[in-house]
């Protein structure tokens, strides 16, 4: 019973000034705090991308070649 009417009677009162909404990470869409609105380690990521992609197709290219060399080899 005393939680009840302590529940009721002991209100915080409400701040003076709201909490200003905080800036979330693109990449990762948490909150971040830096400046910038974006994680350190996200934005390595996000700069590291293109130049994974680059890397994964010169990757496909040069095992295709190497397979079409297999095959004319092994006729």
């Amino acid at each position: 019973m005393s939680k009840k009417l302590e529940a009721t009677t002991c209100k915080k009162p409400e701040p003076l000034y709201r909490e200003a909404p905080g800036k979330f990470c693109p990449v990762c869409g948490k909150r971040s705090y830096s400046l910038r609105g974006i994680h350190p380690q996200c934005a390595v990521q996000q700069a590291d991308a293109p130049r994974q992609a680059v890397l994964a197709e010169e990757k496909r290219e040069k095992a295709r070649v190497q397979a079409a060399e297999r095959l004319d080899s092994a006729e």
